[in-house]
């Protein structure tokens, strides 16, 4: 058997979540604690924002997907390595994740990567109160509070906002980036090499819909989706590896443009709180990049 704790920071029902009522493993589980070997960072954390967390030190960091529609699945994932010729098995895919832990590794596999949302997309980034639209980042709170200033209940306590308070004092880490062959950015851990690096982007139907300036679930989107993976394979492919010449022939340049700036990071995200998605933002406004530019001021994981 192979335990991982997923989602791991949903406020709700996420292991560390804030209403979660446990700081750590230990704490949930006790001494069955040692047989949780993974955590899988969910939407709204990254792998930088794990590696503040003492009790995530010789545990694995995993990313997988919800299967909540056939669009939305594959949003994050995890990337394996090995040198085989036959098939993968579930002890090659256990010893892989259970390598930190244990100190060795039994199968044929490494985490190469993962891939990851920017974690401001996800819907519990930072914290609030969607019914008041009431948004704060983790520097508001602690300065306001978790109270709703319109309506006197509790506002949802962000991830970000969680992280700090699980950190017990460990500075944010300004992962170091590497751009690969095709323009993507990684992003490593700074002084630990045995962690695997990951990668951001944005789900291609999202790039796409900016791009044509329609919605994600227009016929438009759902088309030219369709040509491109016809074209090329996967959305990975697409987002991550195809040579974007070539992309530009079955989509055109604008795509290509927002193509390039998801691989670079070139781009602005609302954070999303208390159940509400953050807006990606290819081609910001000035008024969206000034608030962003306000937002990267502040203390900055990246």
């Amino acid at each position: 058997a192979l335990i991982i704790c997923p989602h791991a920071w949903t406020p709700w029902y996420g292991i560390y979540g804030a209403n979660s009522g446990y700081d750590s493993l230990e704490e949930a589980f006790g001494n069955l604690a040692k047989y949780i070997l993974a955590v899988e960072t969910g939407l709204s954390s990254s792998p930088a924002m794990n590696w503040r967390i003492s009790d995530l030190d010789r545990r694995a960091i995993v990313s997988f997907s919800d299967a909540h529609s056939p669009k939305k699945l594959g949003r994050e994932a995890t990337v394996f390595s090995g040198n085989f010729k036959d098939e993968v098995t579930f002890n090659d895919i256990a010893g892989a994740i259970s390598e930190r832990f244990l100190g060795k590794n039994s199968g044929r596999l490494k985490i190469s990567y993962t891939i990851e949302f920017h974690p401001e997309e996800g819907k519990y980034h930072y914290t609030g109160h969607r019914s008041c639209k009431v948004v704060q980042s983790p520097e508001e709170t602690r300065t306001k509070g978790i109270i709703c200033h319109v309506c006197g209940k509790s506002l949802t306590v962000g991830v970000e906002h969680r992280v700090d308070e699980l950190a017990h004092g460990r500075e944010p880490l300004k992962a170091v980036k590497k751009i690969s062959e095709h323009g993507v950015v990684g992003y490593y851990h700074p002084t630990d090499p045995t962690r695997p690096p990951y990668i951001m982007t944005v789900p291609l139907h999202e790039i796409l819909a900016e791009a044509l300036s329609t919605g994600v679930a227009s016929k438009k989107v759902d088309a030219l989706y369709e040509s491109l993976i016809t074209e090329f394979g996967t959305e990975f492919n697409v987002l991550l590896k195809t040579d974007l010449e070539a992309v530009a022939k079955t989509a055109g340049e604008r795509v290509v443009e927002g193509l390039k700036k998801v691989r670079s990071g070139e781009i602005v995200v609302n954070p999303g709180y208390d159940g509400v998605f953050g807006v990606v933002k290819i081609w910001p406004s000035p008024d969206e990049k000034k608030d962003a530019t306000v937002r990267s001021n502040q203390p900055s994981l990246f």
